[in-house]
């Protein structure tokens, strides 16, 4: 996985976060994850790219019109990545920034997303 394949296929699954028709949605995560695909992030744990399109739908339901955008580039080595990532609110304000981490299936798709949401927390202070 080299970082031009890598960055297409996160651009591929962030789109797919702000598509609201699900047959669309459906289609793009297909490109982009393998139906086996785990997600997890502070608030759920999924175990496929079908539970996923449905929670992507629930989420874009309860906040319409917001969206998200990825605010870095995609770091990657062998077949895992990161990148940042800015929840845009319906209004235009920016949201808090978070992180995924992604892990990539021998095809290519993303096999794995771990997300946190916000900073790290500076403990030494």
């Amino acid at each position: 996985m080299n970082a031009e394949q890598a960055q297409r296929v996160i651009d591929g699954y962030v789109a797919a976060w702000n598509e609201a028709v699900a047959d669309e949605r459906g289609r793009m995560l297909g490109e982009v994850m393998s139906e086996e695909s785990r997600y997890l992030d502070p608030n759920v744990e999924l175990d496929s790219r079908s539970a996923l399109d449905g929670y992507i739908g629930e989420v874009l339901s309860r906040y319409p019109g917001r969206r998200i955008v990825r605010t870095s580039e995609v770091d990657v080595h062998h077949t895992v990545g990161r990148f940042h990532w800015r929840l845009i609110k319906a209004d235009g304000t920016r949201g808090q920034e978070s992180v995924d981490f992604v892990e990539f299936a021998r095809d290519g798709r993303i096999a794995r997303v771990i997300g946190f949401f916000g900073p790290i927390s500076d403990r030494s202070r």
